[in-house]
Parts: C-alpha cells; structure tokens; sequence
C-alpha cells in the first residue's frame, strides 16, 4: 500500500512538472516584414534610427574597406557607433540576422542588409574627423 502511494505521489509530480513548463514558440521571421532602419554621419559617429518591423534579432553595424569586413558592431543596445580609427574611406551598413531552423547544434542564418549603405570618410585627427563620403 505504502508502495502504491509512493509511485502515485512520484506519477503526480512528474505530470505537475509538465503541466508548469512553457510551452516551445518556433522564432522567425514573417515573410511580410521589412525591417527597415536609416543611417547618417553625426557628431563623428554612424548614428542609426529606430529598425521599423524589427523582429528582434541580433543586429549590428559593419564596416567595410575596399570591399571587405573591418569590423561589426553590435547594434541592439546602441544606436550609434564610433567608425575604425584608422583613416580612409569606409562604408557600413546595418545587419539583421535571419535565423534558419534546421537540424543540428552549429548557428544557421544569414545577415542581410536592412538599411542604406552609408558611404564615409575617416579623416586623422586629433579628434578623428567623420564626414559622409561624395
């Protein structure tokens, strides 16, 4: 008897545990949305408005020299970001990573652009010198 009210008390408390846990939300983007941000030289810094239909994902700032990555700058937290230090012409955009949901535990998306792609320029300093590049 003793035994059967054991296994009923450990049965109850495993369904108890089920019925406590939060349901699983599959996360995407809807192929509706467009999220959508504007980028423009202020105070020597790339300042970047509010991302219209954000989905919420990692976002961040890249610039590039002559085609290729000099840096990322995480973007969710701030809305501006200090340009590489050194001097020459740069340009940058901002990035919305787009999750993809398939098998396995490696990071699946991609990147895509969802503001204008700023053209700059890096002058020596000192201070350093930010102007939008022709």
């Amino acid at each position: 008897m003793r035994r059967t009210a054991c296994l009923a008390a450990a049965a109850l408390l495993c369904l108890a545990a089920r019925a406590a846990a939060q349901p699983t939300y599959k996360v995407e983007v809807k192929p509706d949305l467009k999220p959508l941000a504007t980028l423009k030289v202020e105070d020597n810094r790339v300042v970047r408005s509010g991302l219209a239909d954000d989905p919420g994902f990692r976002l961040q700032f890249v610039f590039k020299k002559d085609g290729k990555t000099v840096s990322e700058v995480e973007a969710r937290s701030r809305t501006a970001a200090d340009p590489p230090a050194e001097p020459g012409d740069y340009t940058v955009v901002l990035e919305l990573f787009y999750p993809a949901y398939k098998g396995g535990a490696a990071q699946k998306g991609e990147y895509k652009p969802v503001s204008n792609v700023l053209a700059i320029r890096v002058e020596a300093g000192p201070p350093v010198k930010v102007t939008p590049a022709p």
